[in-house]
């Protein structure tokens, strides 16, 4: 279980990567919580995640075990898992670049395409960086993957190097006993472990309960999944087993 004083220490750990944001930024606006969910912006104090705020430019949001999220910024969406740290960081001119960092557990992202890459998704294994597009990131303390669902997505080794093309179907991998490489493989073909890092935040009671297409509930192993998100028992899950809830 992961408890509130290591996610603090995670946090201190890479809070310098926070940006500041500019005052024009589009922020990103909850459109579907379930509790626990928590945001901050300054590492020790958390604030409870409610329906229809908008989130802070630089802040760290984490789901607890029972913890779900859905963000909405017009037609893109990002969702959180059960179980996952990761900042939302808004920058660029009116907030058109947003950067995700992804510290452990399941996200699933549907980006509009534009001309220029204007997300980014950085884990301590991996980078994604996308034009437009539907895919998964999932991190645990062995390793990171990112499974493309549409469109495509660059990922690279932590320093950004060496980028390879992820398209639907697909899935690249890194781990600590790779030398930081990316492996490529069908989504069919290897699944990822889910996250089972521990709660922030009492156990209550959520704005109601959901299950975003595609995405499961953080806890087991996952394979076979159809939509190419594999965390999980997602819509076309192979076995249907992939959380044990």
């Amino acid at each position: 279980v992961m408890h509130r004083g290591i996610v603090i220490a995670l946090l201190a750990a890479c809070w310098v990567a926070l940006a500041p944001a500019t005052s024009l930024a589009q922020e990103w606006v909850v459109h579907r919580v379930s509790q626990p969910a928590y945001f901050t912006v300054d590492t020790n104090n958390w604030n409870k995640i409610k329906r229809g705020m908008r989130i802070p430019r630089s802040s760290w949001i984490h789901t607890g075990r029972r913890g779900k999220l859905e963000l909405r910024r017009g037609k893109e969406q990002i969702f959180y898992s059960p179980n996952t740290l990761a900042a939302v960081i808004i920058s660029g001119q009116n907030g058109g670049k947003t950067l995700l960092r992804h510290r452990f557990g399941d996200l699933l992202l549907d980006v509009e395409t534009r001309s220029h890459k204007h997300v980014t998704v950085k884990t301590p294994f991996l980078v994604a960086v996308v034009k437009g597009t539907r895919f998964s990131v999932s991190v645990d303390d062995d390793g990171a993957s990112v499974s493309v669902e549409r469109g495509a997505v660059d990922v690279s080794g932590p320093g950004g190097s060496g980028a390879v093309g992820v398209g639907p179907g697909q899935t690249a991998s890194s781990s600590g006993t790779n030398n930081n490489g990316v492996s490529v493989s069908s989504t069919g073909s290897a699944g990822s472990s889910a996250n089972g890092n521990g709660n922030n935040g009492p156990s209550e009671g959520g704005d109601g309960d959901y299950n975003p297409k595609g995405m499961g509930n953080g806890n087991g192993n996952a394979n076979g999944n159809a939509n190419g998100n594999a965390n999980g028992n997602g819509n076309g899950n192979g076995n249907g087993n992939g959380n044990g809830r």
